[in-house]
């Protein structure tokens, strides 16, 4: 009886665990290699983001022009034109922003064709890009809700 007790005994021999060990320790070091690439994509994202927020901001400073011709203190559609700035890092670990918009006459009449495209360095020393373009037309800013209201 005692011999056939010794053959039916369950469990695991010390060479199954240690291959267990040893398939789950590569895992590990797989997840734990994988982190710092993971964190670098979300900082890239981090980024691209504030870029695209920056030239939607100078698009939509260009969309609230208050008159057709310039005048002293209030922003014209005469005076939208190509311009380049800085926007200085923020905080640790922020890139410098590029800022450069490119103003065309579109196509249409009385109408400006707008590219407005944010560059920066990431922490790889990779140059990176955001570009948007748009179309501003001229029309008078006081009568812009008579558009929306039946004829």
């Amino acid at each position: 009886m005692s011999d056939s007790r010794r053959r039916r005994q369950h469990g695991f021999t010390l060479v199954e665990s240690l291959i267990a060990f040893v398939v789950l320790s590569l895992g590990m070091l797989a997840v734990v290699r994988m982190q710092p690439e993971l964190r670098q994509h979300a900082e890239l994202a981090r980024q691209r983001s504030q870029a695209t927020r920056l030239a939607q901001l100078d698009i939509e400073g260009l969309r609230g022009f208050v008159q057709l011709r310039a005048s002293a203190a209030t922003p014209a559609f005469d005076d939208i034109v190509t311009a380049s700035y800085a926007v200085e890092p923020e905080a640790f670990g922020s890139p410098r922003y590029a800022v450069q918009r490119s103003v065309d006459a579109a196509s249409l009449p009385r109408a400006l064709a707008v590219d407005v495209s944010v560059r920066w360095i990431d922490r790889r020393g990779e140059a990176q890009q955001v570009l948007l373009a748009t179309v501003i037309v001229a029309s008078e800013p006081a009568l812009a809700a008579a558009r929306v209201l039946p004829r």
